[in-house]
Order: structure tokens, then C-alpha cells, then sequence
């Protein structure tokens, strides 16, 4: 009867341990293939901040793909999501008004005297839609393209706002010379 009992208790140990083992194992496969979507893919960010009214506003959701990043495929008028050049843990939604090589507008557009200054290699300039409620690279300079984690190509959030986002305003980006080829 003891052994009887032991082996029962034996088995519903084996039981629950392969059980237990097959929820962890489907954990980790999950938790992998979940985190290769949202490093490679793309990910739903929650935007904040008056700085791309009235593009984006406050709580607005929108879809930010990986892949453009990647195979260096941004370029002027997308709107990107980027780590802060101030502080790591804080990402920022900008809109890229220069490339490296570009000549950019460094001043604001009330300003009497324009000034203008070159994006070095290896750098992007941002800048908000709302010029006057922006920090952006007016104030940080450029920073480095490494910093940018994705391209926002899709609102999600609120729904009559569903869909692509609109062009950028242009006047704020000046055509280089490989622009006009």
C-alpha cells in the first residue's frame, strides 16, 4: 500500500513538473517571440506632449516600424520615434527635417536673421511640427542616427484619426544638391 502510495505521489509529481516545465518552455518561446516583433518589427507608442500638434496630439497611439531603421531607409518628412539625447530611458517623437550632409534652418521662423548650419555625418535633425512648443535639435543640435529606434507610419489612436499620417511642413526642409538629382 505504501509503495502504491509513493508511486502515485511520484507520478502526480511528474505530472505537474512536466506541466510546469511545458508552461515555461511556451513562456520563454512567447516572451522571445515577442520580443524579436517589437525589436525588429515594430511597436505601439503612446505619444505625449504638444511638440508634432497638429499631427499628433497628446495620447494619441500610433504604430512605429523597425525595419526602416534598419536597412537606412529614413528620410526627410518621416516622423520618428528616438531615444532622447538627454535621457536614455525617455523616447521622443519628431519629425526629420535633415540627413547628413543637409543644410538645416537652426533658427525659428520669427527670427529676423535666418541661420543655418550642416547635419555631420552620421546624424539626422529633428524638429517638432509645433515649432514654438518643441525641444528638438534648435536646442540639442543633431543627433546621432543610432538613437532613432523607428519610423511612425500609422495612427491608431483615437479612431477618426485612423490611418497614414500627413505630409510634413515642408518649408522647414531645405533641398540639397543630391535632393535635385
Amino acid at each position: 500500500m505504501v509503495g502504491a502510495l509513493n508511486h502515485t505521489l511520484v507520478e502526480m509529481f511528474r505530472r505537474a513538473l512536466g506541466k510546469t516545465l511545458g508552461f515555461v518552455g511556451y513562456t520563454i518561446q512567447y516572451g522571445c517571440i515577442g520580443h524579436c516583433a517589437f525589436e525588429y518589427i515594430g511597436e505601439f507608442v503612446v505619444c505625449s506632449g504638444p511638440s508634432m500638434e497638429p499631427t499628433i496630439v497628446n495620447h494619441d497611439v500610433v504604430f512605429s516600424e523597425r525595419m526602416s531603421r534598419h536597412l537606412c531607409k529614413i528620410q526627410k518628412g518621416d516622423i520618428v520615434i528616438a531615444k532622447s539625447p538627454f535621457d536614455p530611458h525617455m523616447n521622443i517623437c519628431k519629425r526629420v527635417i535633415g540627413l547628413e550632409g543637409d543644410k538645416v534652418c537652426t533658427s525659428s521662423p520669427s527670427d529676423l536673421f535666418k541661420t543655418h548650419t550642416y547635419v555631420p555625418k552620421g546624424h539626422v535633425w529633428l524638429e517638432g511640427d509645433n515649432l514654438r512648443n518643441s525641444s528638438d535639435s534648435r536646442s540639442y543640435g543633431p543627433i546621432p542616427y543610432a538613437l532613432i529606434r523607428g519610423r511612425v507610419c500609422l495612427k491608431l489612436w483615437p479612431p477618426h484619426s485612423f490611418g497614414t499620417l500627413s505630409e510634413s511642413p515642408t518649408k522647414r526642409i531645405i533641398k540639397t544638391q543630391s535632393d535635385s538629382d
